[in-house]
């Protein structure tokens, strides 16, 4: 009877174990299913949390101001967010998995995952709150 069991539930953890897609829908909604989304709405993102030093760097076509592209998901980029707030550093957010803006914008900035920051032509990989205090400053001084 245990062997029974045993062989029942092995049974039904194999489908279990197949995976969970989530993907956005046109409209910007989140489904999480477990066989892949339609080719037509899917997109392939696979990103993850920046960790280590930030990449700062020279970019072109950057929206002005501080910009923030993010995922709800991630760690660092809340963090981020809330230094903004208590430091009073006006910024744009932009979610990579919820807007079509925000993923085109991520990968013309060459985001390989989040966050990514954009002070006026800066940009950063990742975050650190005193280089990005250092890139604030210098953009504010250059106004």
């Amino acid at each position: 009877m245990k062997t029974c069991l045993i062989l029942l539930a092995m049974l039904f953890a194999v489908p279990a174990a197949a995976g969970v897609y989530k993907w956005t829908d046109a409209q910007g909604r989140i489904h999480y299913t477990d066989s892949p989304p339609p080719a037509a709405r899917a997109t392939q993102m696979k990103l993850q949390t920046h960790t280590g030093p930030a990449e700062v760097s020279r970019t072109t076509g950057a929206d002005s101001g501080v910009t923030i592209y993010t995922t709800e998901w991630c760690g660092v980029c809340t963090r981020a967010k809330a230094f903004f707030r208590k430091n009073g550093v006006p910024f744009t957010e932009w979610d990579v998995e919820k807007t079509e803006y925000g993923a085109i914008k991520h990968r013309q900035l060459g985001g390989r995952g989040v966050p990514v920051i954009t002070v006026g032509a800066e940009k950063m990989m990742g975050f650190e709150s005193g280089r990005f205090m250092e890139m604030w400053k210098a953009a504010q001084h250059a106004k």
